[in-house]
């Protein structure tokens, strides 16, 4: 055999036996970059609060206990509550809520979440149920007594 025929099947037995060494085995490769373990970061508080309000619609503050930091950001409550931060210097921080009338005959209530540094809180609104016999009961207009006469029409 030539000395040329002699090194390429000496080349393609070793690159055979590379690969059968190396690969297709039942134990898996080395990691080439082993993954960083991650470090624990200290969380924050996690905290709960509840703020009632009437059927009616209304205004109040509510101060945020727990928090000691100003507020970095709140989720989006729905169109009936309005949300507006109050300036923040020291302290406990707070917000302002709104609420439109609840007309229905169901409590209706929201859930608005506070990030202040790494504490959460968690303010749970609620809003009582219209009630009917507080105000104009439109199922039932002839039942309530009233000094107007009762409306005729008119014959021609």
């Amino acid at each position: 055999m030539s000395k040329m025929k002699t090194m390429k099947y000496f080349l393609m037995a070793f690159t055979a036996l590379t690969l059968i060494s190396c690969g297709g085995g039942d134990e898996p490769e080395p990691d080439p970059k082993p993954t960083p373990t991650p470090t624990p970061t200290e969380k924050g508080k996690f905290l709960t609060q509840t703020c009632n309000m009437p059927a009616e619609a209304s205004e109040t503050v509510v101060s945020l206990y727990g928090l000691t930091t100003a507020i970095d950001r709140y989720s989006q409550p729905d169109k009936w509550l309005t949300v507006i931060r109050q300036a923040y210097t020291s302290g406990t921080p707070s917000v302002q809520l709104t609420a439109t009338e609840n007309m229905a005959s169901e409590a209706r209530q929201q859930d608005v979440t506070f990030y202040a540094g790494r504490d959460t809180l968690v303010l749970t609104v609620r809003q009582a149920a219209y009630n009917a016999s507080s105000g104009a009961d439109m199922d039932n207009t002839h039942d309530t007594p009233t000094d107007q006469p009762a409306y005729i029409p008119r014959k021609d």
